[in-house]
């Protein structure tokens, strides 16, 4: 006799599917960071959201799987955003939790290597003087911001739930048709 899948049910899907999500997106990112240090250029940066992208189609796959087997091949858009965002806050709260743990660990590392890169780069491009101290105040005032956790928490929410938030958006639209991709 075969074995009954049980049903994962809403909540335990959108914890199943994102909190992986926001553990890969976060790990993904941690060990770019420590393996090649901090680079902003465009090909880092694409590369950075391909995969962010990847990771984030758990939300998909997610409700793809709870629109077939506990909705028997049929879901609602309202039940079906209601997932995929519900999803989506799971994955953006590991984020920003694995994050916050991150920084309790090393403090303020990553952001003083960030700022630092950042009037480097304006430097190279030439920037002096009043523009260049301008420019160097502004940035030490966002250094000072992300040292707050009541700054740093909701920027880092909302750096991952941004994208979460369209894909979520893009998966219900998408798998409230019965017939896309219907289970056979």
């Amino acid at each position: 006799m075969g074995k009954t899948k049980r049903p994962l049910g809403f909540w335990k899907t959108a914890l199943f599917y994102g909190a992986p999500a926001g553990l890969l997106i976060i790990g993904m990112m941690m060990v770019n960071y420590h393996v090649f240090g901090l680079k902003s250029d465009a090909s880092s940066m694409a590369a950075g959201f391909a995969l962010m992208l990847l990771f984030m189609s758990l939300i998909f796959f997610g409700l793809k799987r709870y629109r077939d087997h506990e909705q028997g091949g049929v879901i609602k858009f309202s039940k079906a955003l209601g997932l995929a965002m519900a999803t989506a806050i799971v994955t953006g709260l590991v984020y920003m939790i694995v994050w916050e743990i991150y920084v309790g660990f090393t403090g303020d590392k990553f952001m003083v290597e960030y700022t630092d890169m950042l009037i480097d780069k304006e430097k190279a491009k030439g920037v002096k003087g009043e523009a260049l101290a301008a420019f160097t105040e502004k940035i030490e005032m966002m250094k000072t911001n992300y040292a707050r956790r009541s700054y740093r928490m909701p920027m880092t929410f909302l750096e991952n739930f941004s994208m979460g938030f369209l894909v979520a958006l893009l998966s219900a639209l998408i798998l409230h048709k019965p017939k896309f991709w219907a289970r056979s």
